[in-house]
């Protein structure tokens, strides 16, 4: 075989829209941000005699999506055939923006292209998920998704044009740990009546195409999640995002930022900055503000 390359990119998610559990089933639903992860992957083939040694060569921060593109690779029979990887991303790690997610999507993307093989959204969100808990930036525009087993997958179609400010603190969150918590089952089903209703919300908002629902529904499933991951700084900001014109706010529910989202052609004024600015301060939270907008092709070959 010669060496043969593919790249795609992948999208983050400005967190969830909304996330929590129903009857038992765990489901976040993704809002894709114009935020991407791009992979390159070059294949290589292994001489006679040869051990796979390129995992020896993989940062830490790269392992997950190794092993994401190997399990790829063997799924289609391609035992012998060893690869390198190279990922370029603007999504910050550990915030709830689902940067490793998207960095195992475009690699196995840009895995498929190499080897000239078609791949479909569950192919690669089954691999995903039998890495770690994984958001839905598999797929085009928002879905409905069981991010722990992949029992749930649903699209509802395309998030209406929006502007996103994502405020990102200094804090981490680590997805593994966070979902591994012995109380997160408990606490779940706990809001889960406000879950239920902010689902209702969502499908109202697709169903009906107005999306200050959706607005309403960010919101409720936000402030229920504060007695699991509470964010000190939440409340104010969401009054002052609805003093400055904002539809909605949403969370990450596994991480520390937290969207604000306004429609396309709308541009919050200085108030808006200078009293998120206030507010953190209040707070002692150390933040940037990272500008963007909805993103609804998900994956892209290159």
């Amino acid at each position: 075989m010669r060496n043969l390359i593919g790249e795609a990119r992948c999208p983050a998610s400005c967190g969830e829209i909304v996330q929590g559990m129903i009857n038992g089933k765990n489901f976040l639903i993704t809002c894709p941000v114009a935020l991407y992860s791009t992979v390159q992957i070059k294949l290589i083939e292994r001489q006679e005699g040869e051990f796979a040694a390129n995992q020896k060569n993989v940062s830490v921060e790269q392992r997950k999506t190794w092993y994401a593109v190997r399990k790829l690779l063997d799924f289609w029979g391609f035992y012998e055939t060893d690869f390198s990887l190279r990922i370029i991303s603007q999504i910050p790690v550990g915030k709830g923006l689902s940067s490793s997610t998207a960095d195992i999507v475009a690699a196995c993307f840009a895995a498929a292209k190499a080897i000239n093989k078609n791949i479909s959204p569950d192919l690669v969100a089954d691999i995903a998920l039998s890495i770690e808990p994984s958001d839905g930036v598999m797929y085009k525009g928002c879905v409905i998704f069981d991010h722990l087993r992949g029992t749930w997958r649903e699209s509802l179609g395309q998030l209406p044009p929006m502007n996103v400010y994502i405020i990102v603190p200094e804090e981490e969150v680590d997805t593994i740990t966070f979902n591994s918590r012995k109380d997160l089952e408990q606490l779940n089903r706990k809001k889960e009546p406000a879950v239920e209703e902010a689902l209702y919300l969502v499908r109202q908002a697709f169903a009906k195409k107005d999306f200050r629902l959706l607005g309403e529904a960010m919101v409720k499933s936000a402030v229920a999640h504060q007695e699991i991951l509470h964010k000190p700084f939440l409340e104010d900001a969401i009054a002052l995002s609805k003093k400055c014109g904002a539809f909605g706010v949403n969370i990450a529910h596994s991480g520390s930022a937290v969207g604000i989202f306004f429609e396309r052609n709308f541009t919050p004024d200085k108030n808006f900055f200078e009293g998120l600015r206030t507010i953190m301060k209040h707070y002692g939270k150390e933040y940037r503000i990272i500008r963007t907008e909805i993103e609804n092709r998900g994956p892209l070959v290159l």
